[in-house]
């Protein structure tokens, strides 16, 4: 399994979790902005899966 270091934030409130190293699910690119994306494992909740998008120079998970 993949490990990524992702970057958490919610933008709607302006808040920043920090970075969080989790396990990738699956890789794909998505199809409205071309730009990588991947399902991860939540740090939050172990049940659940999470969307990370590919921006800059950085994994980003938008909680928004």
């Amino acid at each position: 399994m993949t490990t990524l270091n992702v970057h958490f934030v919610n933008r709607g409130y302006g808040t920043d979790d920090g970075y969080k190293k989790v396990d990738a699910v699956n890789f794909r690119v998505c199809e409205f902005s071309a730009r990588p994306q991947a399902t991860i494992a939540s740090p939050y909740n172990e049940w659940d899966t999470l969307t990370i998008q590919f921006e800059g120079d950085e994994w980003i998970c938008d909680l928004d």
